[in-house]
């Protein structure tokens, strides 16, 4: 198979304009475990033969914080690690199965604020997606992200580009979103390829809606075989409902509810073969745990 170097980043890691007015809004979280659980969805692209075809989706996510250097005028550099497994479990197709995909990266982000009202932020996140039964140069991933914020009085806005699997086949795209903050209780973010409004009552507690794109690309080896691989594309995109609280230190605990739609599954081989699943909808729970040093 060609060789490829793969290139994704999460809308979620996009660091949010700095207002002026104080918010009672959580920043991203310096480190997470995050755990997730799909309902099963019909495979509809497949005959019913009396017993539809499902998939069943369970995602695991381990985000570690590894430190910082420098200081946000001067330029700033955050590591971490984040440790990704993604298991789809499929029944009645050619029999019972389960297919494991890992991400794993180490995101070097380095921000640069220019005065109280914008800022530079570029990302990379060099890896591995990949089934990982084996090692090869298939398997590397390289995640990205360029991107300007500003703000003033209340809006924002952020521009930028990525390249990213989100939506399946690899591709630039832009990010473009417009940000409003009410009150120090209210924010929201709209635009592309990511939109989320957020509800903060206390410091405590936060409320929120989101709307995403949740896809990848990996290199699967073949039930096991070094010399048949093939690339494993999701698209989908999910819509939920979240709370999370403060219960402690720098830990906040956390749910959210939803559904993903749109959902296809494609396999293409190095012959060149092609097939995909087109899945029904399917809801969700995720639960979460988080660590935030600052406000």
């Amino acid at each position: 198979m060609k060789a490829h170097v793969l290139m994704l980043v999460t809308a979620a890691s996009f660091s949010p304009v700095i207002f002026a007015e104080a918010s009672n809004v959580p920043t991203p979280s310096a480190g997470s475990l995050v755990l997730t659980y799909f309902e099963p969805a019909e495979i509809t692209n497949i005959p019913d033969t009396g017993s539809r075809p499902e998939a069943t989706q369970v995602d695991s996510h381990l985000k570690l914080p590894l430190g910082a250097s420098g200081d946000i005028k001067n330029g700033l550099w955050v590591y971490s690690v984040n440790l990704r497994e993604r298991e789809f479990r499929l029944t009645n197709v050619s029999g019972d199965g389960k297919q494991r995909l890992y991400d794993i990266s180490v995101p070097i982000t380095y921000i640069r604020q220019y005065d109280n009202d914008s800022r530079w932020i570029f990302n990379i996140s060099p890896g591995v997606k990949s089934s990982l039964e084996y090692f090869g140069t298939d398997d590397l991933a390289a995640n990205a992200v360029a991107q300007y914020s500003s703000s003033s009085e209340g809006h924002g806005y952020n521009l930028g580009l990525v390249y990213t699997h989100r939506f399946g086949e690899g591709e630039f795209l832009p990010l473009v979103n417009y940000q409003y903050q009410s009150s120090k209780r209210l924010s929201m973010v709209l635009g592309f390829p990511y939109s989320r409004v957020s509800f903060a009552p206390t410091a405590s507690q936060h409320y929120f809606a989101k709307l995403t794109p949740e896809g990848g690309n990996w290199h699967v080896y073949n039930n096991g075989d070094e010399d048949q691989t093939f690339d494993f594309q999701q698209k989908g995109v999910r819509f939920g409902f979240g709370a999370e609280f403060h219960v402690g230190g720098p830990v906040w605990l956390g749910a959210e509810a939803g559904v993903q739609f749109n959902q296809e599954l494609t396999l293409d081989d190095e012959q060149g073969n092609s097939g995909t699943l087109e899945l029904d909808d399917s809801q969700y729970l995720q639960l979460t745990a988080k660590l935030r040093f600052s406000k």
